[in-house]
């Protein structure tokens, strides 16, 4: 393989690789991907990243992309055909928050189902990407040592023995209302994959389609949506090149992203409305990954209604500012088109925060914007 192509580091079992994977195969980009193990992570991503993550992509110039995001961001401006990222509101700015809830919101069903019903399996793939030479007896021992962080974030999540059965009883309703919407459009905006497409593919792909047990589970509840991620796997096809706004008036996208925000849209709020509090506080010094907690709720609207303490978190800040700059940018004709399609959708009170202790990424972190650390 030539040295002109840029590499992504990836498994099949991550979300996030996923995601930039299949965005990738859609766009033609070149690339070859490879499964870092130890020696990997070592010499390759810890080296210059700082900490072992993935997916990376190590561009043919040297330099390193980390976050799924910033990844498509820097594609979208080198390669402006066929877009995933639509030009214009209010197709952008929804675009922007499909991303933030697949990227988000969607780990919840997907931690839960992994590691609540798929333990034994995917420990023992983490052990076998992580050392491929070793005896299967340690790498299962090897996986459950990897497993055991990844196990960790789902009380930081909300997800405990409290809110299983709303969490099943939520993304059972999901799969109905996607599998609603696919019966009259291939993609989420409609005929062509965007940004969103992209996001809920890393979930439903690398966990909730590959694990045995939530693979049972989607393959009885959701064939379409099974077939949706057979094409975006795969994402040879030349759809048509716009995206229709009618599409996201149809009633059955309208059902589908209002189920996703009626939990997410006041969780979000509330964890920005903190962390705000939070910046103002300790300007100048290193943002966390997460701040403290709060008690949330899900099953809003239903009999399965559930409270739980979740983690409060820092980097949903940084991907809601994606979407209330696109918002903020855009025409008043539009801006207009926008706040009433996110009414629909149970989203327009996000339009209502003033995010003024904005975040940025540098060196793969997230700082505060204009800020120098005190540590300095």
């Amino acid at each position: 393989m030539s040295d002109s192509v840029d590499i992504l580091y990836g498994y099949e079992c991550s979300y996030y690789a996923a995601k930039i994977r299949a965005y990738l195969r859609f766009k033609g980009i070149p690339f070859v991907e490879k499964h870092p193990d130890r020696k990997i992570f070592s010499a390759e991503i810890v080296k210059k990243i700082g900490f072992p993550v993935i997916p990376v992509i190590a561009l043919s110039d040297g330099r390193v992309l980390q976050d799924t995001s910033d990844m498509i961001d820097y594609y979208e401006s080198l390669f402006p055909e066929r877009p995933a990222i639509p030009d214009s509101a209010p197709e952008k700015v929804v675009s922007y928050w499909l991303e933030l809830i697949g990227d988000e919101w969607l780990k919840l069903p997907a931690l839960h189902y992994r590691w609540t019903y798929d333990y034994d399996f995917i420990t023992a793939e983490m052990g076998r990407n992580n050392d491929p030479s070793y005896s299967v007896a340690d790498q299962k021992c090897i996986g459950k040592k990897i497993g055991a962080t990844f196990h960790g974030w789902l009380p930081k999540l909300g997800v405990t023995a409290r809110t299983k059965k709303t969490i099943e009883f939520e993304y059972l309703e999901f799969l109905n209302l996607f599998e609603n919407h696919l019966a009259v459009v291939p993609y989420l905006l409609g005929g062509i994959p965007s940004l969103g497409d992209f996001a809920f593919y890393g979930p439903l792909y690398a966990h909730l389609c590959r694990d045995p047990y939530s693979h049972r589970l989607m393959t009885e509840h959701a064939p379409k949506v099974v077939e949706w991620i057979e094409r975006l796997g795969i994402c040879n096809e030349r759809p048509r090149e716009s995206y229709s706004r009618e599409d996201m008036n149809r009633p059955t996208f309208i059902a589908l992203v209002s189920h996703l925000s009626k939990d997410f849209v006041p969780t979000l709020i509330h964890e920005v409305t903190m962390l705000q509090s939070w910046l103002r506080s300790n300007r100048g010094l290193s943002v966390p990954r997460y701040f403290g907690e709060c008690e949330f709720k899900l099953g809003r609207g239903t009999n399965h209604v559930v409270e739980e303490k979740r983690a409060l978190m820092t980097y949903p800040q940084w991907m809601l500012q994606r979407v209330l700059d696109a918002y903020n940018s855009s025409s008043e004709s539009d801006k207009e088109l926008t706040f009433e399609l996110f009414s629909k959708l149970g989203a327009s009170a996000l339009f209502e925060l003033d995010i003024k202790e904005r975040l940025v990424r540098k060196n793969y972190q997230l700082v505060q914007e204009n800020s120098r650390l005190k540590n300095q």
